[in-house]
Parts: C-alpha cells; structure tokens; sequence
C-alpha cells in the first residue's frame, strides 16, 4: 500500500491492552502478526530474563514494537497504555530495548493497579478511566533523536498516593508542557529494572532451586510451580463427591463432542473450522487450545476415581482436587512432587517472582494451587523419579507402578540436595 510507504514520526494512540484470550470458549483470539511477533521475540522477548514471557504479546506492547519500528530512525510516539511494562519482571527486555531504542523516555504513571492489595491497593486508589478498568495506567512520551548525546534517558513522574479519578484528572490538567513537570531522573540498572531496582547482594546467597545451570548449588534440586487447571469450577471442589460428580458430566460432555467431531468429519462434507464447531457453553466446559488438539485428535478420556486428591486450594482451605495431565491445564514438575494420590511429601510455598501482595510461605503436605500463594513456586523434601516403563503418560495407572507411602523407600529421593546439608552441617 501507498500509506506504508510514506514516512512517519509522529504516532499517538491508546492501543488495547490484551495478552490473548482468557479462555478458548470465547473464540476470541488475538489476531497474528507473524513478522511483528517475530520483531518482539528478537528484541523484547530475546532480552527478557523471565521464564514466562507471554504478557511480551500483548496488544498494547505489539503496538510499542510496531509504532517503535514504523518511526525509524527519528520520531515521537504518544501512548495511553497498561502501566504494566514499567516494573513488570517480564517487561524487563523490553525496557532495555526502550532504553537502547529512544533517546528520552517519559512516563507519567498515574497508577490504579485493583490487582493489589492492603495498603499497596490504597495507595493506588481510583484508575483514572474508572472502575471499569483493572490495570495500572500511564502516559509515555518516547522520543527518537539521532542528534542526542546519549539514549535512553528516563524520567517518570508519579501522580501521586491515594488520589481518586478526579484528582488524577484535574492534577492533568495542571501540565501545561513536558518542561513544567517535576520529573524524576531514572538510573535503569543492568537487568532493566527501573524501580524498584533489586538488591545485588542476594546473589551472594545460595540459591533456593535453579531451572538452569549455575555455579553455585541450589538448596533444592528441582521445585514446582503449583496446579492451574483451567477448569476449577469442575475440578475443585470442598465435597469430594460433587467434584466427583462435576467431572464425569464434564467429562461426558467432552468424549460426546469428541464424537460429534469425528461423525461431522466422517460425512465427507465440509468440514468447519474446530473453534466454530465445538460447544462453548461454559457451565459444561472450558476449552483451552490444549484440550482442543486432544479433540482434533480424537482422544476420548474416562473417569478415574483414584485421581481424586486432597489439594491445598488457597492458604489453609484444603479442597478436592481431580488431578489429571489432561484435564488441569499446566500440571508442571508437580507428578515429580506427588506422583500419585497416595504418594507422601512435603512442600514449602513461597511467594513467586512478581507477587504484589507481599511474601508469604507455608508448608503442606497437599498438592498446592497455583494459587494458594500468589505466582506460588514449591520446594519438596522428596522427588519421585520418572518412571521408565510404559505407565510414564499414566499418572494412576493401577499395579504399573508402586510408590511409598510412608518416608523410607528406594524410589524417593530426598531433595534438598546433598551440597544443602553439608552446608548446614
């Protein structure tokens, strides 16, 4: 197109904000960029320390990639966006690009976060587009100019604590120009932090788990992130019939779709699009992409009672829990802590990267939530080993393979690691 080619430096906008739909019911996917994603995995996502990096696709930071590339190299970019990317642990790449990419930085963060808590959730009182919204705001001015001394000069100007909508408001209204503000200077450390920089001297610690190598040995040799099923309204339950009961109607539901797949495929007609076809009612079920390829694929499942468990629902609420690699959608390194129902442990909940309600930690011998703790991470006493024979993809295969109930037992391994108790001892 003609527009595309023309040159551009100045963009203004207020892109959504839209990490990807929250569930595959709503066949409401966010649509693909092949070559602009590709540019965020090379920049943001390339330059991004955090294991979970999907929040780098969202809407409104697409839009900072597309409009960051589509100036060149000189040019101005205005922006109402999710104030997300400012400390977010995941934005910590595209910070550094912003700051490698931009000559000056200015963000006027007029905070609102509703996804804090305490005193934290005070502070951060009204959003300024009202409580509609759940997101933090902010407002970024992001220059390119190639005859500055340096790039990445930041600066950031905080609206304030426990300001309602109006206030914010009229406070705008008081900035007559970029020059008139009381602005901030912002000093980015190595990992891209901007605030709330972190404190250097843990890393003289010895660390807590490791997923990748490092030089120093971890007190736990592997941990776990809790359960996130998806589908806690059928998989949760305080009664452990009613989630017995919660499963095999989901599970019905799911094996006669299943079936109605393959009869629509078998007619030889033609075949609609998987996401058009399915049923979507949500009070009988909730699609993810990975419960839809094991439809594609013709997979039907049956209900296995002894997958029903005690789990660690939320601090102290133990509720029932139907622990399944198919039917919880991110089950993790957890059938390495609790490999069957009647397999013993204990584990150590702790607060995970990015947790905005405080440190907390508790111990249990339940298989935790995802969200007991806030990003919870387990550190167990035992790992059970993977199993080499064909049982493997079977979590409750009965008479395959036989765990310990009780502490002693050759297939139990006892992790902390051997480093950890030398070092106490």
């Amino acid at each position: 197109m003609e527009q595309n080619k023309q040159a551009i430096q100045v963009i203004i906008g207020n892109p959504p904000y839209s990490a990807g739909q929250t569930s595959a019911n709503d066949n409401n996917q966010n649509t693909v960029y092949p070559d602009l994603d590709q540019r965020i995995m090379d920049t943001y996502v390339a330059k991004s320390s955090a294991t979970l990096k999907n929040s780098l696709y969202d809407s409104y930071i697409r839009a900072m990639r597309w409009a960051s590339d589509r100036i060149g190299a000189r040019g101005i970019i205005g922006f109402v966006t999710n104030a997300g990317f400012v400390d977010s642990n995941a934005a910590n790449g595209l910070r550094l690009c912003l700051a490698q990419e931009f000559s000056s930085i200015y963000i006027l963060h007029l905070r609102g976060n509703a996804r804090t808590a305490g005193e934290l959730r005070r502070k951060e009182r009204d959003n300024v587009f009202g409580e509609g919204s759940r997101a933090p705001i902010a407002i970024s001015i992001l220059v390119k100019n190639p005859a500055a001394p340096a790039p990445g000069q930041i600066y950031i100007y905080d609206i304030g604590d426990y300001l309602t909508r109006e206030e914010k408001l009229a406070k705008l209204l008081t900035f007559n120009s970029l020059a008139a503000m009381n602005w901030q200077r912002i000093q980015p450390d190595s990992h891209g932090d901007w605030l709330q920089q972190r404190d250097l001297g843990f890393e003289q610690f010895m660390p807590l788990g490791a997923k990748k190598q490092l030089t120093a040995q971890p007190i736990f040799a592997n941990y776990s992130g809790g359960i996130a099923t998806h589908r806690d309204a059928w998989c949760y339950n305080a009664d452990k019939v009613a989630v017995a009961a919660n499963m095999q109607r989901m599970l019905a539901f799911y094996n006669a779709e299943v079936a109605r797949w393959i009869a629509v495929r078998a007619a030889g007609a033609d075949t609609p699009e998987l996401k058009d076809f399915i049923d979507t009612d949500p009070t009988k079920i909730s699609w993810t992409n990975a419960l839809l390829q094991h439809l594609d694929k013709g997979k039907v499942f049956t209900f296995e009672t002894s997958a029903i468990t005690a789990s660690l629902y939320r601090p102290f609420t133990q509720q029932w829990l139907y622990f399944s690699r198919v039917f919880n959608e991110r089950v993790l390194q957890m059938p390495q802590l609790f490999p069957t129902a009647a397999a013993e442990n204990r584990v150590i909940c702790v607060s995970g990267i990015g947790a905005r309600s405080g440190f907390s930690t508790l111990i249990t011998n339940f298989i935790p939530c995802y969200d007991n703790i806030e990003k919870g991470q387990c550190f167990p006493l035992y790992l059970y080993p993977k199993p080499t024979t064909a049982a493997a993809n079977d979590l409750f295969a009965a008479g395959k393979i036989t765990y310990p109930r009780c502490f002693p037992g050759a297939r139990r391994i006892t992790r902390p690691t051997d480093c950890t108790t030398s070092t106490w001892d």
